[in-house]
């Protein structure tokens, strides 16, 4: 049962976290955002703070995650017991290099775009020897996916908000990723149906409503560019249908097969 909650737009997490201590309370710290994405639970054992959880992070990063938190929700249960002892740093050493990344995330999103700013693959990139990723750096990457925000790729890339703002803030300043997407592509692709004495033995039907659509719009001579114009899909969703459309047997690239292979095949 809560004995206490209440507002994180009135508690900030560290004072929270130092009266905790400071009671000398025994019990679990809920923490949930607005969005709900997620729930932090930090545990504290008579003032001492011994595990945090913040998925998929835990220990002293997790920490760090939810130092942020200005809006949302919280409540203390107490007497709940952790499963397991990740802290052994003292809380005042924990919350200053806490606050000390905070500053520098502030910092970060400074040279950022908004959190709801759609990142993109930089199209013309070419990979060479010389290109140095860390495996940090291509898991990143390998989010973006032209319809995830820059929020969305810090969030799900796992790791603390600093963390992941740098990676993206590096990634965007090396022009591996980039805000705005180069669609020239769409006016050269023209694709065409494939008849059903050339399909495949056993073809299935187009699997979402999207491509049928396309498939309606396909005529051997509109380009991308048009049909996407004339459905009022968006570009990665256009794409990711016809790229599907082509694997199972229903259209062929008429024209442009360059950059077909080279922006839609890989």
């Amino acid at each position: 049962m809560a004995i206490m909650q209440g507002d994180l737009a009135e508690y900030p997490v560290p004072d929270l976290l130092q009266f905790l201590q400071g009671t000398r309370k025994h019990g679990q710290l809920l923490l949930e955002p607005p969005s709900r994405s997620r729930t932090a639970g930090l545990f504290f054992d008579e003032g001492e703070l011994v595990h945090a959880c913040c998925p998929p992070t835990s220990g002293v990063r997790a920490v760090y995650e939810v130092l942020p938190w200005h809006e949302g929700r919280f409540a203390f249960v107490k007497d709940v017991e952790p499963e397991q002892r990740t802290i052994r740093e003292d809380l005042q050493s924990v919350l200053l290099e806490g606050l000390r990344q905070l500053d520098e995330l502030r910092r970060a999103r400074t040279l950022l775009p908004p959190p709801d700013t759609v990142l993109h693959l930089e199209r013309e990139l070419q990979v060479h020897d010389d290109v140095r990723l860390t495996r940090g750096e291509w898991q990143v990457l390998a989010l973006v996916n032209g319809r995830r925000t820059l929020a969305d790729v810090v969030e799900l890339s796992g790791r603390p908000a600093v963390e992941g703002s740098r990676i993206v803030s590096e990634l965007l300043a090396a022009r591996l990723i980039v805000t705005t997407a180069d669609d020239l592509y769409l006016e050269a692709v023209v694709a065409a149906r494939v008849s059903a004495a050339s399909a495949p033995a056993q073809r299935t039907a187009p699997p979402t409503m999207l491509a049928n659509l396309i498939l309606k719009q396909v005529d051997g001579r509109r380009t991308l560019r048009g049909i996407r114009d004339a459905l009022g899909c968006g570009t990665a969703d256009l794409v990711e249908e016809l790229r599907l459309l082509v694997r199972t047997g229903w259209v062929t690239v008429a024209a442009g097969h360059d950059e077909y292979r080279r922006f839609i095949e890989t």
